[in-house]
């Protein structure tokens, strides 16, 4: 990779607090108008990293550079949005952009401009003098998003920008993203969301302070070298179980009302799961692995295949004749004249994990 396609570059970057070691000696090369993410659990030492590329806090050892300049020197040219947005409640929304504009010394008729074109981008022109603390989590997004851009940087740090925010605005961030990208702006980001990841150019891995993997979704999904079956059985805790322990099988990830195997090769992992689950077995499905099929896998890799019970199928015997553990009927709730929730019925039975979506 020739050095005018880098944008960022780090070389045995390191970052220690105390005894700690967060970040340990990883060598990133982020090509210029790429939207790259980095995958891993908590703790990994992702917002170590991208404090020091912000250029919030120097690292101990190693280096990190953005467009060829120090991350400290390259401040003027980045954006970074943090985990907790950093707007003021108080203040509206086209204060905020000014605020900032201001603070990072944009001319007052550049920051009104960018702003509306930000704003209008993101579907919030119509919101210009309403308090950043009265906006939904979503509207909260995309203003922060639209405060770190208003500099009109070259860089975009996000360190999961989307976390708590519902489907829909996740939508329209990556719609925002994916169009910025267009632009030529390098977007490098952190995201707990595996499905998020899988729109990224190229992907990184991270854990326990190290990159273990990295390449665009399809060559991570294809470097585990293994087939998937979506199984669905009778009693999946117990099908679960016997998978886990058979030759053939080499991950047992729990999803829902299937499990997905990962095997070898397609025909004998099937066998294999017929063998094991016997007249248990309701379907089995052969499809191709997903990121987070490979990322679950690795991670027990790293992590000395070390696992979680399934959830217990047994509740108090005085219990029994009530398969019921949650239930409402005709739920209403109102603030003023708002109405939240409007004639709810809803049954969650014992040892059922129940998600309700919606925006």
């Amino acid at each position: 990779m020739s050095e005018p396609d880098v944008a960022i570059r780090t070389r045995a970057l390191t970052k220690r607090y105390g005894a700690l070691e967060a970040v340990r000696g990883i060598d990133l090369d982020v090509r210029a108008g790429e939207i790259f993410g980095l995958i891993g659990p908590d703790g990994a030492g992702k917002t170590s990293t991208f404090q020091i590329l912000g250029g919030v806090m120097e690292a101990t050892s190693g280096a990190a550079e953005l467009l060829g300049q120090p991350a400290r020197r390259a401040r003027a040219y980045v954006g970074y949005l943090t985990q907790v947005f950093s707007l003021y409640p108080d203040l509206s929304v086209a204060e905020n952009l000014r605020y900032v504009g201001e603070l990072r010394r944009v001319p007052v008729h550049q920051i009104e401009q960018r702003g509306n074109r930000y704003l209008t981008m993101f579907g919030m022109e119509r919101f210009t003098e309403r308090l950043a603390g009265r906006l939904s989590g979503g509207m909260k997004q995309k203003l922060a998003l639209a405060c770190a851009l208003v500099t009109e940087p070259r860089i975009l740090l996000l360190d999961e920008p989307t976390t708590g925010v519902d489907p829909v605005s996740r939508r329209e961030f990556w719609d925002a993203l994916a169009q910025l990208s267009s632009q030529g702006m390098t977007i490098l980001l952190a995201t707990p969301y595996l499905d998020e990841a899988e729109r990224c150019h190229r992907v990184a891995l991270m854990h326990d302070g190290r990159l273990h993997r990295t390449g665009t979704p399809a060559e991570l999904r294809q470097s585990l070298g293994l087939e998937r079956l979506e199984v669905r059985a009778r009693d999946l805790r117990r099908a679960e179980t016997a998978l886990a322990q058979r030759d053939g099988i080499v991950d047992v990830q729990r999803f829902g009302d299937r499990l997905d195997v990962l095997v070898r090769e397609v025909q004998s992992g099937e066998r294999a799961v017929r063998d094991a689950l016997g007249d248990a077995v309701e379907s089995v499905r052969a499809a191709s692995p997903t990121l987070e099929n490979t990322f679950v896998a690795i991670l027990r890799g790293l992590e000395g295949d070390r696992r979680v019970e399934p959830f217990p199928d047994r509740r108090d015997a005085e219990r029994a004749d009530d398969p019921i553990a949650i239930g409402a009927r005709g739920l209403r709730k109102t603030f003023g004249e708002f109405v939240a929730v409007q004639g709810i019925d809803l049954e969650v039975r014992y040892g059922e994990v129940y998600g309700l979506l919606g925006a």
